[in-house]
């Protein structure tokens, strides 16, 4: 597949650097594995997400094509997001080799298809994949209890890097006042949809609610009239 190169700096370098807006939803699904071997597609959504910054995130889903009657199927989820270098999103790529697992998980970093990332061992033996490419996209693979490495990697390798490296952006201090959040669904595309959100600070809501409390200080009143 020919991937890059990790390019991440120390955690203080991460810091440093202003977020980006995320690309489109559609923009980021189209570097998402499409055919997979033995697999069936049964999920292919991608929307932007908002939590003190705009991401994009695209999701699929496949399950294995039973080879035989009585086979167990199983399910492998992939998602990719774009945090928009967003700090807060990626710290957990730039803090210390050691990692903190829940009762019964055992955590480990590791390289993934040549990327900074880790690997998640869940007590009913799933196995969560993450990796970060060009300090602002996270790779997560979901694979189920049994699946072995040749079978991972198909997944893995099925990310379209190439079409993400170099999506750079002009970085910006604050979000804008409104933006177009989108949500498509590749396999049930009447269910696509777009809305214009309003962004506002909390020093924004407070400086609206004290105006409001001009007009009429009787709105902080109790519900119950005492």
């Amino acid at each position: 597949m020919g991937l890059p190169a990790s390019l991440y700096g120390q955690q203080a370098e991460v810091r440093k650097q202003l977020p980006v807006m995320p690309l489109m939803p559609s923009e980021l699904s189209a570097a998402m594995p499409n055919a997979v071997k033995g697999w069936k597609m049964k999920q292919a959504t991608a929307k932007n997400t908002y939590t003190k910054w705009i991401q994009a995130r695209a999701i699929r889903v496949f399950e294995s094509e039973p080879k035989r009657k009585g086979d167990k199927i199983l399910t492998v989820s992939v998602k990719l997001t774009d945090t928009g270098r967003f700090y807060p999103s990626i710290q957990f790529f730039a803090t210390s080799s050691k990692l903190n697992s829940g009762k019964g998980e055992s955590s480990a970093r590791k390289r993934v298809a040549g990327l900074r990332g880790s690997e998640q061992i869940f007590p009913d033996g799933r196995k969560l994949i993450r990796a970060l490419f060009d300090g602002r996209f996270i790779m997560e693979v979901l694979l189920p209890a049994g699946i072995d490495d040749a079978q991972s990697e198909l997944f893995i390798n099925g990310f379209k890097f190439d079409a993400l490296k170099g999506r750079g952006g002009k970085p910006v201090k604050r979000l804008p006042s409104t933006y177009t959040m989108r949500s498509i669904d590749e396999l049930n595309p009447e269910r696509n949809r777009s809305y214009q959100m309003a962004i506002i600070t909390a020093k924004e809501v407070q400086q609206m609610l004290d105006q409001i409390m001009a007009v009429d200080p009787s709105i902080a009143e109790d519900g119950d009239g005492s």
